[in-house]
């Protein structure tokens, strides 16, 4: 019996054998598939978004709205400076929360976070209320940049309180917590002053886009393309992390770098969306259970989904909210938690909690 050598083996071995790198996923061509149905659906909602309202508005009229615009035709004023500025506050919106709600759960392991674990939405309230009280106004274009500057300052307090560069995520958590106790005291005993105030602020509280306009989004969409390359650059940090501590530092990975870098993109984006339509609830919570279920494993497919379907369940909130059946103002931030509870007992019941 003859020992075959080295080059003997290596001419038998079959010609389909590629190197590990260079096979294709086995998920990746219907993962694509499933994200261009995601986008073909955000398409689709942003249609109806235009058309549909209190009052439905034709195709026809839709389309000379966006294509010859006449200032003295009451459907393109409704289509161009009402429905287009809220289709397209509702879309960034929901990109950027369901972004940081796919982070957040990362970054603490923890399937029930929510992006204003940071602290973020407490700080964003407390500077709407000192900006209703120092400004004396109710208009929402007043709020963005006080709450964009609460948001940012309570992170930062986070961020300090819970150790800085050494702060762990647990640590980071429970600062985040603390400090948005705080902020929220802070918030009522100044609202119990000012009955003002209050009438203001429970309308903003809700989270919606009433009275958005285009000059309202414009400061805001670098805030949120700074937030969407900083989840970008966390997603191979994260991936890493998620096999464990010693084994990301093996692969070279700077942990404590890749977590500020989440950190970031987290702040970022939800302090941006808080500004622009207040603390919409339970998008940052639901999609990255839904992206999850259906992009599996690996977090970069998981941040895409996340964004595609955080702007679905935004836009449909809204259009839902604008219908005659409820009344036609009623605010995002109430539909996004009537569609979301049902959606994730639904979610739980079917694939368990531990799928989650």
């Amino acid at each position: 019996m003859t020992r075959a050598t080295p080059g003997a083996v290596a001419a038998v071995q079959p010609a389909t054998d590629l190197p590990p790198l260079s096979r294709p996923h086995p998920r990746s061509h219907p993962r694509s598939l499933w994200f261009a149905g995601s986008i073909l659906l955000v398409i689709a909602l942003a249609v109806m978004s235009l058309r549909f309202g209190i009052r439905a508005t034709h195709w026809s009229e839709i389309w000379m709205a966006l294509t010859a615009y006449d200032g003295d035709i009451a459907e393109h004023i409704v289509v161009q400076t009402m429905r287009l500025p809220r289709l397209c506050a509702a879309l960034l919106t929901g990109a950027a929360l369901g972004t940081a709600g796919a982070l957040i759960q990362a970054l603490s392991r923890n399937p029930l976070a929510d992006p204003g674990l940071l602290g973020v939405n407490g700080g964003a309230a407390l500077g709407v209320v000192l900006c209703i009280l120092v400004l004396n106004t109710s208009d929402p274009a007043d709020f963005i940049w006080a709450a964009l500057a609460g948001g940012f300052i309570a992170a930062g307090l986070v961020y300090f309180v819970g150790g800085g560069s050494r702060a762990s995520v647990l640590r980071l958590i429970l600062a985040g917590a603390a400090v948005s106790a705080l902020f929220m005291a802070l918030t009522r005993g100044l609202l119990l002053a000012s009955q003002q105030a209050l009438d203001v602020y429970r309308f903003w509280v809700l989270g919606g886009f009433d009275g958005i306009q285009a000059e309202m989004i414009y400061p805001l969409l670098p805030f949120l393309g700074l937030g969407a390359v900083l989840a970008a650059a966390a997603t191979y940090g994260l991936n890493a992390l998620s096999l464990g501590e010693e084994i990301a530092r093996g692969l070279g990975v700077r942990t404590g770098l890749a977590r500020l870098i989440a950190g970031l993109a987290i702040v970022v984006l939800c302090g941006a969306s808080v500004a622009l339509a207040g603390p919409i609830a339970f998008v940052g919570l639901i999609v990255p259970h839904l992206a999850r279920w259906i992009a599996g494993p690996g977090l970069g497919w998981t941040v895409l989904f996340s964004s595609s379907l955080g702007a679905c369940l935004l836009l449909a909130a809204d259009l839902l909210g604008r219908l005659p059946l409820f009344g036609g103002n009623m605010q995002a931030g109430v539909m996004t938690a009537l569609i979301g509870g049902p959606m994730l007992i639904w979610l739980v019941r079917r694939h368990g909690v531990g799928t989650l």
